[in-house]
């Protein structure tokens, strides 16, 4: 995991120049203000899903896992808390959909940390980082916007 700004995605230490470029494309996308949906930078090797969910109340919030892709979920608007792991996961997922989805969903994450985003902000999941995203600030629900660049682990030099 690396959390930063989308101020700062440049100088983020560990992550590849192809990354970044992609991340760079995904801000570009984001610039023009499109509406939900998908937007494909490389088809089904990176891609961008523009959404407006509702938060949660962290106990009524899965955590989850991917093999394939890596995450970077940026807040545009609003606010949430973001769970996650230090440790790869190793446990039986509550609901396996990696084959047909790449997303495995668990109810625990053991030792779980939390991060408080704001918009600006970014976070890189890896495969096999289990993270538990749109958890409600304060437990208070409220709608947010937000950006995730999907990109397969495979399409990464």
């Amino acid at each position: 995991m690396i959390a930063s700004t989308i101020q700062d995605y440049q100088q983020v230490q560990g992550v590849s120049p192809q990354l970044k470029s992609l991340i760079g494309q995904a801000l570009s996308i984001i610039e023009r203000q499109p509406d939900e949906g998908r937007y494909d930078i490389e088809g089904d090797a990176a891609f961008v899903l523009i959404s407006r969910p509702l938060t949660e109340p962290h106990a009524q919030r899965p955590a989850e896992l991917h093999h394939r892709y890596l995450d970077v979920q940026i807040l545009l608007e609003g606010e949430e808390v973001l769970g996650y792991g230090l440790m790869q996961c190793h446990a039986t997922p509550e609901n396996d959909q990696l084959k047909e989805k790449d997303i495995a969903f668990f109810n625990a994450i053991p030792n779980e940390q939390f991060l408080h985003f704001q918009p600006g902000n970014f976070v890189i999941f890896f495969p096999k980082e289990l993270h538990r995203p749109l958890c409600a600030v304060k437990d208070t629900p409220q709608q947010i916007k937000k950006a995730v660049l999907k990109v397969r682990m495979d399409f990464l030099n």
